[in-house]
C-alpha cells in the first residue's frame, strides 16, 4: 500500500489557498471596491469557482499530458485540452451561476450563456492553468536538479570507493614483498612483522569505512607502518620524523589519505635504491591547517619511473580532487638525490 505523502498535498492545499486569497483581492481591484470589507465576499465567490478549476487542473497534468504527451500524439492532446476546457467553462458558470448568486446574490440577473461571460470563464481558467502550470514546472525544474546532484554523489562516491578499494590491495601488495624478504631471511621478525600487519589490516577493514576519521587514527598508523618497515631495512635506514600537532583527536581527515605518500617513500626510497636511505617525515597541524611533507632518498641516475608517478600517488591526489578541490596543494620535486611531496590541506572542509 503506497504512503500518503503529506507534505505533497500540503503543498497543493497551499497553492490553492493562496491562489483564493489572491484572486480574491484582484477581483475587489477590478470591482472597485474596499479590498478588506469586500475580501471576504471576494473569496467566498472564488471558492465557489474551484472546484471547476482543480478539476481542469488536475486533469490537464495527470491525464491528458502524461497519457498523450509522452507518446507524442499532439492531435488527440490538443482535443482533448480544448474539450476539458470547455467542460470546465460550462461547470464554472453552472457553479457560479446556478449556487453562488443564488444564495448569496439573488437580486442580480446571471444569465450563464453570455458570451462575455463566457469568454472571461476561459480566461479565468486559463490563467488558473497558467499559474498552476509555472509552479508545477518550477518545482519539476529543482526537482530535477536535486536528482542531478543526487547521481553526481552517487557517481562521485562509487569512484571515492573504488579508489580506496585499489589502496588496500597495492599497500598489501607491496608489504607482503617486504614480509616476503624477511622469511627468505629466516629472519626473527617475521612474527612481529606478520602481526604489524595485522593491525594495519584491522584499522583499513573497519575504521576505515566512515568518511572522516580522526587525524590521530591515521598519524597512529604512518606510526605502524614505519614500524613495520624499520624491520625490514634495519641499520641500512635511517627516518627522521617529526610531529607537532595541537589536539590531533580534534581534527579530522579522510581515512588512508597520508598512509600512501609514506608507503610510496619506502617504495621508491628503500626499496629501490642501494646502500643508506633517509626518510623524513614531518607533519604539522595549526588552526586544522595539516602540512605533511615526506621526503626520501632516491638514486641519481636511476632511469626507474619517477616517484611521483605511481599508483599510489594518482590515485590519492584524485581522492583529494574528490573530498578537497580547492583546500589543498600537493607539490613533488627532485632534487639533490631526494624526492620530496609536500601536502598542505584544509581539514576544516
Amino acid at each position: 500500500m503506497a504512503r500518503i505523502n503529506w507534505r505533497r498535498i500540503g503543498l497543493h492545499l497551499l497553492f490553492w489557498v493562496v491562489y483564493i486569497l489572491l484572486n480574491g483581492v484582484l477581483s475587489t481591484i477590478y470591482d472597485r471596491v474596499p479590498t478588506l470589507e469586500n475580501l471576504p465576499r471576494a473569496m467566498l465567490a472564488e471558492v465557489f469557482s474551484l472546484p471547476p478549476k482543480i478539476a481542469l487542473v488536475y486533469f490537464i497534468f495527470y491525464y491528458i499530458i502524461p497519457l498523450y504527451l509522452d507518446r507524442r500524439k499532439i492531435t488527440k492532446l490538443v482535443l482533448l485540452t480544448l474539450v476539458a476546457v470547455l467542460v470546465a467553462t460550462l461547470f464554472y458558470r453552472l457553479f457560479v451561476g446556478l449556487i453562488y448568486f443564488k444564495i448569496f446574490e439573488p437580486e442580480r440577473n446571471f444569465v450563464v450563456f453570455n458570451l462575455t461571460g463566457l469568454v472571461l470563464t476561459q480566461f479565468d481558467l486559463f490563467i488558473t492553468t497558467a499559474a498552476a502550470a509555472t509552479f508545477k514546472m518550477i518545482r519539476v525544474h529543482y526537482k530535477s536538479i536535486e536528482h542531478e546532484q543526487e547521481l553526481m554523489r552517487e557517481k562521485l562516491q562509487s569512484e571515492l570507493n573504488y579508489l580506496r578499494s585499489q589502496t588496500n590491495p597495492h599497500f598489501l601488495f607491496n608489504t607482503l614483498n617486504n614480509l616476503f624478504v624477511l622469511a627468505r631471511k629466516k629472519s626473527d621478525h617475521t612474527a612481529d612483522a606478520i602481526l604489524m600487519l595485522s593491525k594495519i589490516m584491522r584499522f583499513m577493514l573497519y575504521e576505515c569505512r566512515q568518511p572522516r576519521i580522526a587525524l590521530s587514527e591515521e598519524v597512529k598508523v604512518i606510526h605502524d607502518y614505519i614500524e613495520l618497515e624499520k624491520l625490514r631495512y634495519n641499520k641500512r635506514l635511517t627516518i627522521d620524523y617529526q610531529e607537532n600537532m595541537a589536539h590531533p583527536n580534534d581534527a579530522s581527515i579522510a581515512p588512508l589519505l597520508l598512509l600512501p605518500f609514506v608507503e610510496n617513500s619506502f617504495k621508491h626510497g628503500a626499496n629501490s635504491t642501494t646502500g643508506a636511505v633517509i626518510i623524513q617525515i614531518m607533519i604539522t597541524l595549526s588552526n586544522n591547517q595539516l602540512t605533511f611533507i615526506v621526503k626520501n632518498t632516491v638514486d641519481r641516475d636511476s632511469d626507474a619511473t619517477p616517484p611521483g608517478n605511481g599508483i599510489g600517488l594518482q590515485n590519492v591526489q584524485r581522492q583529494l580532487d574528490l573530498l578537497y578541490a580547492g583546500h589543498y596543494h600537493l607539490n613533488t620535486k627532485r632534487e639533490n638525490g631526494f624526492f620530496e611531496v609536500t601536502l598542505d590541506l584544509n581539514l576544516d572542509v
